[in-house]
């Protein structure tokens, strides 16, 4: 039973790499296996927490396999839908400069990688996997691209205010607004 959510989260890496081999990109097999790696997303953690086995190799073994996914999904439906390719560079290079400055100023601040679970990580996550569904819906790919891509930069740079502001790393915490109450709940005790 121990073992279930790392094999969970193992699994949306595999099921992740294997849409790379999958055609046509957006059919039904690809999105089939692209919600069923989706759903060991929604699983593995609260299941790690029912069972009281959560651990620090959980929650990086998850943090990885979420953005496998993403990364992969977004491989592979790219070069598929008709996106400005002006829009995408940006947004990725805004994603990849975002995001190593975040571990960057993590590991400076804790000596250590930091991958956080907050709730605007978590509705990142949801908006990235609702991404190629909404397309099937016939919302316009840059629109879409736009605002996942916004809601991204936003999350990303909370993550790095947090590796800021925090004293100690928690990979668990809820928001910015957690870590500032955190940060002066803190302060005050050593104040007094």
């Amino acid at each position: 039973m121990k073992y279930i959510p790392n094999t969970l989260s193992i699994s949306r890496i595999v099921l992740a790499l294997s849409l790379l081999l999958i055609r046509p990109v957006l059919g039904t097999v690809y999105m089939i296996v692209y919600i069923a790696a989706g759903v060991t997303d929604m699983i593995d953690g609260p299941l790690a927490r029912k069972l009281k086995i959560t651990s620090k190799l959980g929650a990086n073994l998850d943090g990885i396999a979420d953005y496998i996914l993403v990364v992969v999904a977004l491989i592979t439906i790219i070069p598929v839908l008709s996106f400005n390719p002006l829009l995408i560079a940006l947004i990725v290079a805004g994603f990849a400069v975002l995001k190593i400055s975040g571990m960057i100023v993590g590991y400076i601040h804790y000596k250590q990688l930091m991958m956080m679970h907050t709730y605007a990580a978590k509705m990142g996550a949801v908006f990235a996997f609702l991404f190629p569904v909404v397309l099937l819906f016939g919302v316009d790919e840059n629109t879409a691209i736009i605002f996942l891509g916004g809601y991204v930069y936003l999350f990303l740079i909370e993550e790095m205010i947090i590796n800021i502001i925090m004293p100690e790393p928690r990979r668990d915490i809820k928001g910015i607004f957690q870590a500032i109450q955190i940060r002066r709940k803190l302060k005050n005790e050593l104040s007094d």
